[in-house]
């Protein structure tokens, strides 16, 4: 797959703070990347040096075949940028319309189709009611949607996006949330989305990131960073039987599982090497008598992949 950002060894220091210290990452094309860490862990000053705001101290950031500090006009004309103060970034003097007109001019969008783009996009995060009103009478959300109509504004090939539903509303955040994977869905357009919110990452994201002091710790798909970092796979099983007693001890006698016990109406039971040893485990149970409603997995989410990554850095 074709890289669409491309990090080398890159670094930021502020006098003696190092905020980003030789972060190496690649983005693949039409990737949905998460980025995460906590405060201060340096994902907000990335996003800064790859958007050409900040010049990196050290190393490269290459996006789409343009380097960022020696093609910087050229990185600008590709990406689109929400930044973490989005909310902020807007002219007062000017209504909702005309801001969006205005940045889309000078991205030299076709006047043919900046009209219908402007007119889509308002639509879109529902801004189209208050489109004659000026920013200054806006809540902060809705700040914050017409932030992302400007960063969507020239349909750009790479989105960074710092906390985009931070100031938004549950039914908003899911909106904003299906935009980005709808706009995702081509393969052609790259989003880098920081974000605190592990389940909008769940929801979003084909690989995470994860920083911590600067440092690059962790990459890879959700999927892989559980299976990396819990050996032992946990599964429960609900049978018609109301003997759990003698169920968990039919599991326990197999050898198979390294712990088993009794949660409520469920057996809950942790082993290694599930694909070959979940089957003798139903065999045993079924030639004992006992009738399996469902087995499940009990798969840890992402939050405790983070405290797993972060936690221990």
């Amino acid at each position: 797959m074709t890289t669409s950002i491309e990090m080398v060894d890159l670094t930021k220091e502020f006098a003696k703070i190092r905020a980003v210290d030789n972060v190496s990452l690649d983005v693949r094309r039409g990737e949905v990347f998460g980025f995460l860490g906590p405060n201060a862990a340096g994902k907000s000053t990335t996003v800064k040096v790859a958007a050409t705001l900040l010049v990196p101290s050290k190393g490269s950031i290459v996006i789409e075949g343009y380097d960022v500090l020696e093609q910087p006009v050229e990185v600008r004309s590709i990406i689109g940028l929400l930044p973490e103060d989005g909310a902020s970034t807007h002219y007062d003097r000017l209504s909702a319309y005309k801001n969006l007109e205005y940045f889309g001019r000078l991205y030299d969008v076709p006047e043919e189709t900046l009209e219908n783009r402007i007119d889509e996009l308002l639509e879109f995060l529902e801004l189209s009611d208050r489109k004659d009103d000026s920013p200054a009478t806006y809540s902060t959300g809705l700040k914050q949607k017409l932030s992302i109509a400007r960063s969507m504004i020239h349909n750009p090939q790479v989105v960074f996006l710092d906390e985009p539903t931070s100031s938004l509303d549950p039914i908003m955040s899911k909106r904003v949330r299906e935009f980005i994977d709808t706009q995702a869905e081509g393969g052609t357009q790259t989003f880098f989305l920081c974000t605190h919110l592990l389940s909008e990452v769940e929801a979003l994201c084909d690989r995470v990131g994860f920083i911590s002091k600067g440092k690059l710790v962790e990459v890879g798909r959700p999927k892989e960073l559980r299976r990396k970092f819990w050996t032992l796979r946990t599964y429960e099983i609900q049978l018609t039987d109301s003997n759990l007693q003698k169920s968990g001890e039919i599991i326990t006698s197999t050898g198979l599982a390294k712990s088993v016990k009794i949660e409520g109406s469920r057996i809950v039971f942790e082993l290694e090497n599930a694909e070959t040893k979940n089957p003798q485990i139903v065999r045993a149970l079924v030639e004992s008598g006992m009738n399996i409603i469902e087995l499940r997995e009990r798969v840890p989410d992402l939050d405790a992949v983070y405290q797993k990554v972060i936690g221990g850095n």
